[in-house]
């Protein structure tokens, strides 16, 4: 385990650190404060060096820590092992009271009420939830992406109907919740709930091959500049593609190994250097409008064994 003394400022700190996987905690003298783990603790330590400067929390942490401890790891899934049992030996005093997944936010979509998408900070409402996203902004990009392609509802006023129908880049669904005034009648809307499902929840969808097409037809014509921006929402969509097949399987993975078992995307045993560490489950029952859904908390756990499980299948 690597130390550095937390006494200059915080460039010079990071100078120090490799990037890479690694386990770190924040300590004060011989007391445990913070733990983590992390694929790039220079950026990870910079993150929580400026969010003290407007959250007290985070302030008390960076005054009370004196040194950082950390140790490289060649994987992403032994630094989280080590992350687990530290905490099962140590407690850190802050690491309750600070979670990194307060930023996180979900998809909600409802197609026959206003406004059809939104993000989320809880699944407590109806909506049928996807997520979550680490990202707010990735989020309202692939929103805005998305609705721009196929011209379906991405509402960013409260008002309705907004200035995206008169730029026909939405159809005006909004128009059939007023179906009285309007003459447009609701049934209008059940139009409205296959296309949002295709777009959002079918990871298989046509919209990213469309996309490659255009892109292609711009290159070969040399429109260079046309398919580099496709380029950009190509790799956006993809992105987000990616992360819902981790959302169908990510809270039922389970499988076991020799040193290792992990059930609905949870590491609950381990064996490193013939010790056996055994940790507790977090059990959710989650509803039907939450099937693509997971907890705040262990939605980075299971991404990284989601990770580790499907590079293991391609291997093998």
């Amino acid at each position: 385990m690597k130390s550095i003394k937390l006494d200059k400022s915080i460039n010079d700190i990071i100078a120090e650190i490799p990037s890479g996987w690694c386990f770190f905690t924040l300590k004060k003298g011989k007391e445990h404060l913070y733990c983590g783990y992390s694929g790039n603790l220079p950026h990870r330590l910079k993150m929580i060096w400026e969010k003290a400067d407007e959250d007290k929390l985070y302030a008390e942490l960076r005054s009370e820590a004196s040194t950082l401890h950390f140790m490289d790891h060649e994987t992403a899934i032994s630094a989280l092992i080590q992350y687990k049992i530290a905490l099962q030996k140590t407690h850190p005093a802050f690491q309750q009271r600070i979670h990194t997944w307060g930023s996180y936010v979900y998809l909600g979509i409802d197609a026959l009420r206003f406004p059809f998408v939104t993000i989320e900070s809880h699944t407590n409402d109806d909506w049928f939830y996807l997520g979550p996203f680490r990202s707010r902004f990735f989020l309202a990009d692939v929103m805005e992406s998305i609705s721009r392609i196929l011209k379906i509802p991405y509402c960013e006023t409260d008002t309705y109907p907004c200035d995206k129908l008169d730029k026909d880049i939405c159809r005006g669904y909004c128009l059939s919740l007023d179906s009285e005034q309007s003459g447009i009648p609701q049934a209008s809307l059940e139009k409205l709930v296959p296309l949002l499902k295709e777009a959002y929840v079918h990871p298989q969808n046509a919209i990213i091959d469309m996309i490659q097409k255009h892109r292609d037809a711009f290159f070969d014509n040399l429109e260079f500049e046309k398919a580099d921006l496709l380029d950009d929402e190509l790799d956006l969509l993809k992105r987000y593609r990616d992360w819902l097949n981790f959302l169908y399987i990510g809270k039922e993975l389970a499988f076991d190994e020799p040193d290792l078992k992990v059930v609905n995307g949870q590491i609950i045993w381990c064996c490193i250097e013939d010790c056996e560490y055994h940790f507790p489950q977090s059990i959710t029952l989650y509803r039907p409008n939450e099937a693509l859904a997971l907890n705040l908390d262990l939605v980075d756990e299971a991404r990284i064994i989601y990770e580790y499980y499907t590079k293991h299948k391609e291997v093998n």
